[in-house]
């Protein structure tokens, strides 16, 4: 029977009252003739058909159409056909109100419930935990009050679903000691439902020790934790020790479900041990994308690249499809590593592909691998393209443009930043003050130092300080970074020793050096920075005695230098240099190019500074050694390894020296490459004899 030859609604019910037999139609019947006419025209045969029904008949005739319009999802039909029924039933204006709930259409569902309750009509358990659902999202305590007295008027307050409801809406609300008495009320009728409620809405308010404490209440009082249970407990971070809970969850065998597994697993991440997370992960079931998210999280978090791209490989390779989150997650694991520029870039055309790529934690992960990567025009471009930008993105940019040399642009950023009213936090200041350190805007960097603090109200850190000691001494301003240290609310840190005694050594200012040296060394005794760096200042200044007992002091304290090494990133693999090194297997050939850029070098006027060499040699010793630097190592080597104009991007762990500044620049011009080296200070863009610091690093 279809839509269009279908007349037998009316003949239908015209054959019916031409019987006095008594109503035998079953709904079956009914619906099926319904259903092929459609409800708008099952409805007006009924409205226009002269037939005199009986009210019994017509009260079943009237429930099959709002059923009818119910399994059409016509629900504007339905509530239509609601509202004007003859003797609307409860089951009817129940079903209704759990379609709104359902839909999250709350508002929708509680003006039903006051036209209901206004009517005159019956209410059952089912309606009041509905409506008390409703008001829970509605955060509407007033409306729910009124509905948690006809739970008493009615006497279905004690009744286990409807207490266990207020619970909810109690807790949604924020009405914390109401919910307690109540839940203290519900001794007898309390369940695992009503245990799980309370415990979560605990969590929800912050209350981490109350809902830790009801949770072992719940196990001392003979309830048995479910799997929802423990999933909700172990987001109580650190109230909670996760090992305490595995072993609990062991002996239930829900170490398997999905949900709490993950969860699990989560936890352990967030203290870092990903090893125990990794354990938790195996034993998971059926993995779903958010199991798999939050291990490839748990690598990103302690820097395992490697690990969080095996996960992404695994997960691809069983048919999972990956989510925003993962490409977040495995994004910023590319950005975290020393190296794997290549491999962050095929994960953002993965992402395109899958058309997650301007989803906002995607291209907010984006901005800061690429801008972490040297390669600030491409973090740019899709800083650009965001429809949407959150803070993360905003401060990636601010600091990547600082760290890349272009303090104006950061400040530009920010400036964009005020105009968008957007809101700012310490990180964006953070890179707001190192921008213009950075670029030597001294001035400037105070005045947004004040700015942070009386027109933001933010109250400076240690590392905000950090940095104006940082912009001060950088410009040899070193008088001044020691007011700042001595006015401080708290005692100067290691960091911003090593900053004073760093800038002592290159403004070569002996005392202050020997200050702070000795500042640093009570901090950090096994820290070899302030060894080092003294030893290099007393070398500088031609102290070979007071070096020798320097570095016999460390020999004393077992304080081993931080050997220099340098990466370079080919073909998605990573190679490592030290100076001097002849481990690789293209040793003799790297060499060999070292040598002819020598030439070459020489030929364009180079002159080698062998002030930066801080041993006791001979000045031909001392350039063979400023020679064999890990940088000109991997330098010489991505030259070999790449086509001629790809540019080459190094990472080194110490400060670039002096001579391999100007070296570098150099290479730019005679081998047409633009050369990215980023060091401990900032990223140093290398082009046609030039370099983006301004030579000011």
């Amino acid at each position: 029977m279809t839509g269009r030859d279908t007349h037998c609604p009316k003949s239908f019910f015209s054959s019916r009252a031409a019987h006095r037999d008594p109503w035998d139609v079953t709904v079956a019947t009914l619906s099926m003739v319904c259903h092929a006419s459609g409800v708008q025209q099952m409805t007006i045969h009924f409205e226009t058909c002269n037939l005199k029904i009986p009210l019994r008949e017509k009260i079943f005739l009237e429930g099959v159409l709002i059923n009818i319009a119910k399994n059409s999802f016509l629900i504007e039909k339905e509530h239509h056909l609601f509202d004007e029924c003859t003797q609307p039933n409860l089951a009817q204006h129940n079903h209704l109100l759990f379609y709104y709930s359902r839909r999250n259409l709350n508002q929708e569902a509680l003006s039903l419930f006051l036209g209901i309750r206004r009517s005159g009509l019956p209410v059952d358990r089912s309606t009041l935990s509905c409506v008390l659902k409703v008001c829970g999202c509605l955060f509407d305590h007033v409306v729910g009050r009124q509905v948690h007295s006809q739970c008493i008027k009615t006497g279905l307050v004690e009744d286990v679903s409807v207490g266990t409801s207020l619970v909810d809406m109690y807790m949604k609300t924020n009405n914390n000691e109401t919910t307690l008495e109540l839940f203290i009320r519900m001794q007898e009728i309390k369940d695992s439902v009503t245990w799980n409620t309370m415990i979560t809405g605990y969590l929800q308010n912050g209350r981490m020790d109350q809902a830790v404490n009801l949770f072992c209440k719940m196990k001392k009082e003979g309830f048995r934790p479910n799997h929802f249970t423990y999933s909700v407990i172990l987001t109580a971070n650190s109230a909670v020790s996760p090992f305490q809970v595995h072993a609990q969850i062991i002996k239930t065998n829900y170490e398997m479900y999905s949900s709490v597994g993950t969860a699990l697993l989560d936890a352990f991440v967030k203290l870092g041990n990903v090893n125990e997370a990794a354990k938790v992960f195996k034993l998971i079931d059926e993995k779903d994308i958010v199991a798999w998210s939050a291990m490839l999280a748990g690598y990103a978090q302690v820097g395992d690249t490697e690990g969080a791209i095996t996960i992404f490989g695994r997960l691809a390779a069983e048919g999972v499809k990956p989510n925003e989150f993962t490409f977040s997650s495995v994004i910023n694991a590319c950005a975290a590593s020393t190296a794997a520029v290549e491999q962050g870039k095929q994960f953002h055309a993965f992402s395109i592909k899958s058309r997650l790529d301007n989803a906002l934690c995607v291209s907010s992960a984006l901005v800061t691998m690429y801008a972490r990567k040297g390669n600030i025009e491409s973090a740019n471009e899709v800083f650009k393209r965001q429809g949407e930008r959150d803070l993360v993105s905003w401060n990636s940019m601010i600091s990547g443009y600082a760290q890349h040399g272009h303090g104006k642009k950061a400040l530009e950023v920010f400036r964009e930043m005020q105009r968008n009213n957007m809101e700012m936090d310490g990180i964006t200041f953070i890179g707001v003050i190192t921008a213009c350190t950075h670029a030597g805007l001294v001035d400037e960097g105070q005045q947004y130092f004040d700015i942070m603090v009386k027109e933001h109200h933010i109250n400076p850190t240690m590392e905000h300080y950090s940095c104006l000691i940082d912009l001060y001494s950088r410009a040899g301003m070193l008088e001044k970074a020691m007011e700042i240290i001595n006015m401080m609310p708290f005692a100067a840190g290691a960091t911003m020793w090593r900053t004073i005694l760093a800038a002592c050594r290159v403004h070569r200012n002996l005392d202050l050096g020997k200050h702070a040296g000795e500042k640093l060394i009570s901090l950090q005794p096994q820290d070899s920075a302030a060894y080092v760096l003294l030893s290099n200042m007393y070398a500088a200044a031609g102290h070979w005695q007071e070096r020798a007992k320097m570095r016999k002091l460390m020999d004393e304290r077992n304080v081993k230098k931080e050997a220099g090494y340098s990466w370079i990133e080919v073909k998605n693999k990573t190679y490592s240099f030290l100076a001097g090194d002849l481990s690789h297997p293209l040793s003799a050939r790297i060499y060999s190019k070292l040598e002819e850029l020598s030439i070459r070098l020489r030929n364009a006027g180079y002159q080698p500074d062998t002030n930066h060499v801080l041993q006791d040699v001979d000045d031909e010793h001392k350039e063979a050694i400023l020679s064999q630097h890990s940088e000109r190592l991997a330098i010489a080597f991505g030259l070999l390894a790449t086509p001629a104009g790809v540019p080459l991007q190094i990472v080194k762990n110490l400060r670039v020296c002096g001579d391999c500044h100007t070296v570098i620049k150099l290479i730019s011009t005679i081998e047409q490459r633009d050369i990215v080296v980023r060091d401990t200070n900032r990223f140093h863009h290398f082009k046609e004899g030039s370099c983006s610091c301004g030579d000011y690093w």
